[in-house]
C-alpha cells in the first residue's frame, strides 16, 4: 500500500503551534537562541503541508500537561469519567487508523501524522477525552464545568460538556471540516481488540485533531474517508486492534493512531 498523500489543506496556525511545542517540548533544549531558531526551522521543514485546514483561523493550542503522563496530544485516559458523552454531530473516527490498513497513518519524521479516518455521520453518540482537548480555551471551559476528571458531565454526570457544543458549532478547531473523537459506531463491524505497546515509541494522538473530507468512500463500511492531522507523541500506548508486539513500531513511515491508559481495559465507554 502506498503511503497516504500529505494533507494538502491544513492550517498555518497549527503549523506554528506544532512547531513551537515540538521545539520546546519534544526536542532537547537548544544551547542558544540561534540553535533554537535553527531547530525550529528544521522541525517546520519536516512537517506536512498544514497551510489551510482552518482557513487561517487561529485558536489557542492547549500546551498544558493535562495529566502526569503527558500533554493533551498524548491522548491519556485515567478513568471512565474522562470520556465525555456528546451527540448530534458528524465526527472523524481514527481509533482504527494506523499501519498498513485501509485507514493508514503516515509520518515523515516530523511532529504530526496524516491519518486516514472514517467519517461517522451525525446521530451517533461519540466521546471526547477531556485530557486530550487541543483547544486551550475549550479545555479550560470544559474542566470548569465538568471537573478535571469529567465526572460532572455526561455520561457520569448530568451536564453536557462545553466541548460538545464547541464541536457542534465548529469552534473547537475553526475551519476544519470535522474533528476526530471516539465512537462505538463500528464496534460490530470492526470489533475492538486493544493491544498494549509498553515500549515507548512514536504514535499519533488523534483525539480532537482537525480533519478534512476527501470525497472518498470506504467500500467495506460504506463510510466517507477523511484525512486528519494528528500530533505525534512518544511513550507507551495502546492501539485498537490486535497486533503482534513487533508491529508496535511498523516502520516505513507508518505509525499507529493510539492513546495511553495506565489502567488499560477499564476506561472504555459503554455507549449507553
Amino acid at each position: 500500500m502506498k503511503p497516504a498523500r500529505p494533507a494538502s489543506r491544513l492550517f498555518s496556525y497549527c503549523l506554528q503551534c506544532l512547531t513551537l511545542f515540538a521545539s520546546l517540548c519534544l526536542l532537547p533544549a537548544p544551547a542558544s537562541a540561534a540553535d533554537q531558531a535553527s531547530a525550529a526551522a528544521k522541525v517546520s521543514a519536516s512537517l506536512p503541508d498544514v497551510s489551510k485546514l482552518t482557513s487561517d483561523k487561529h485558536f489557542k493550542l492547549n500546551t498544558l500537561q493535562t495529566t502526569p503522563y503527558g500533554p493533551a496530544w498524548a491522548d491519556i485516559l485515567l478513568k471512565p469519567s474522562n470520556f465525555l458523552a456528546c451527540n448530534n454531530t458528524a465526527i472523524a473516527l481514527c481509533y482504527y487508523s494506523g499501519a498498513n490498513t485501509t485507514t493508514p497513518c503516515t509520518t515523515d519524521g516530523g511532529n504530526v501524522s496524516n491519518c486516514t479516518c472514517y467519517e461517522i455521520p451525525a446521530g451517533k453518540p461519540y466521546f471526547v477525552d477531556i485530557n486530550a482537548i487541543l483547544n486551550l480555551d475549550v479545555y479550560q471551559a470544559t474542566v470548569k464545568a465538568c471537573g478535571a476528571d469529567g465526572s460532572n458531565c455526561k455520561p457520569t454526570g448530568k451536564i453536557t460538556a462545553p466541548v460538545c457544543e464547541s464541536i457542534k458549532n465548529n469552534t473547537l478547531i475553526p475551519g476544519a471540516d470535522l474533528v476526530s473523537t471516539f465512537s462505538l459506531a463500528l464496534e460490530k463491524q470492526i470489533p475492538i481488540k486493544e493491544t498494549s505497546c509498553p515500549t515507548p515509541a512514536a504514535y499519533a494522538g488523534c483525539m480532537t485533531a482537525p480533519c478534512k473530507r476527501t470525497g472518498k468512500t470506504d467500500p467495506a463500511t460504506g463510510l466517507p474517508l477523511v484525512q486528519c492531522a494528528c500530533p505525534n507523541y512518544t511513550g507507551p500506548f495502546q492501539v485498537g486492534t490486535a497486533i503482534k508486539p513487533e508491529q508496535c513500531s511498523p516502520g516505513n513511515n507508518m505509525i499507529w493512531s493510539a492513546g495511553y491508559s495506565p489502567g488499560s481495559g477499564k476506561t472504555m465507554p459503554s455507549g449507553k
